[in-house]
């Protein structure tokens, strides 16, 4: 199965501007992410009904999240045309989030040079049904990955079938994600994690366990349920290809994606969920170019871009029940429920099939 296109005349369809991008205007976006985090605090400190606390603490993890989009942009080159103001801005966005950015970054690479892979995908890797293990059931199925999966990444459980916490951490120098041309940038990465981690701890050890829980802790988790929720929404549903090593390439890959729709959260965490297509596909877009860009291919496209405009929980229930894992289809892997009642919900025809047969 080819595509009719190739990844030299989507560029071609896109306007120059859209490649450059303007680090006055990126640094606009981190601020204003900061200034909404801390009018959030200084709200939160102010009150002690929980019908308050409760939405200012998601405004908090979720602005974290949309902080941490920031950082992510930066690790591609898309925040600014100098890679030192690259990696600072990648420090400074992901450690406050407890994420160290080099070793992130080279497993983020490594999900972008693989997506949509049966064997190499770096996130949220198909497997086969005799691959379906135990472990793997009660993290996917009940959907507690939600909870405990982005701590459970970044310590070295990077995948379900290759679990190594040494080899795999994101922290360690001995983890493959380790690169001796970024030595002193993985090290700050690591240093920054670890000193902001122990201004969490003093926090909770001065101020009281309730406190660091409210203040620190319950935004943490709000900011790792939404990158990790929204990762998987992005890259597994009924209608997204996964290709064997014979059929996959990297513009299929990057075309093994979804652009949802989370409403007023499109512009707040700068459009990593309704414009993930194009970012796969060229990733040194900056995020305020993405719909321009993506206007510009969309004709070329066609039915090849996958989009849903449906209400996000409900299809994160689809794909919990229909998508546990996949069969040989004609040229493509085909998503398939376990359930007996659903046997043929997760074994749709993928658009991006459809269109190129």
């Amino acid at each position: 199965m080819d595509l009719p296109f190739d990844q030299a005349a989507l560029k071609r369809a896109i306007p120059e501007r859209c490649f450059e991008p303007s680090t006055l205007r990126s640094l606009l976006y981190p601020v204003f992410d900061v200034t909404v985090i801390a009018l959030c605090y200084l709200a939160l400190s102010r009150t002690n009904q929980w019908y308050f606390e409760v939405p200012l603490i998601f405004l908090i993890g979720t602005m974290c999240w949309s902080l941490f989009v920031i950082g992510h942009e930066a690790g591609h080159g898309a925040f600014s045309k100098s890679r030192t103001v690259n990696t600072i801005v990648g420090i400074l966005t992901h450690a406050p989030l407890l994420v160290p950015y080099r070793g992130w970054q080279r497993s983020h690479a490594t999900h972008h040079m693989k997506t949509g892979h049966l064997q190499e995908e770096e996130v949220f890797r198909a497997c086969r049904a005799e691959q379906d293990w135990l472990t793997r059931k009660m993290l996917f199925r009940s959907g507690i990955f939600l909870v405990i999966g982005w701590p459970m990444y970044l310590l070295g459980f990077r995948n379900i079938t290759t679990y190594d916490p040494v080899h795999g951490s994101h922290f360690l120098p001995v983890s493959d994600l380790y690169s001796k041309h970024v030595h002193v940038s993985w090290i700050l990465s690591v240093v920054a994690v670890i000193g902001f981690l122990a201004v969490y701890v003093a926090l909770g050890v001065t101020f009281g366990w309730t406190f660091a829980l409210k203040y620190v802790i319950a935004p943490y988790f709000i900011f790792a349920m939404w990158l990790t929720f929204v990762t998987y929404m992005q890259h597994v549903a009924p209608e997204v290809p996964v290709y064997d090593t014979e059929d996959w390439s990297y513009l299929k890959g990057a075309l093994a994606t979804v652009d949802r729709n989370y409403g007023p959260f499109n512009w707040l965490t700068h459009h990593i969920g309704n414009q993930h297509v194009i970012h796969h596909i060229f990733p040194t877009i900056p995020h305020y170019r993405a719909e321009e860009a993506m206007a510009a291919i969309e004709p070329i496209l066609g039915p090849l871009r996958i989009k849903s405009d449906r209400f996000v929980l409900a299809d994160f229930v689809r794909t919990l029940i229909g998508c546990h894992y996949v069969v040989r289809g004609e040229g493509r892997e085909i998503w398939k429920s376990a359930y007996p009642f659903a046997r043929n919900y997760g074994g749709r025809q993928p658009v991006a099939s459809q269109a190129a047969e």
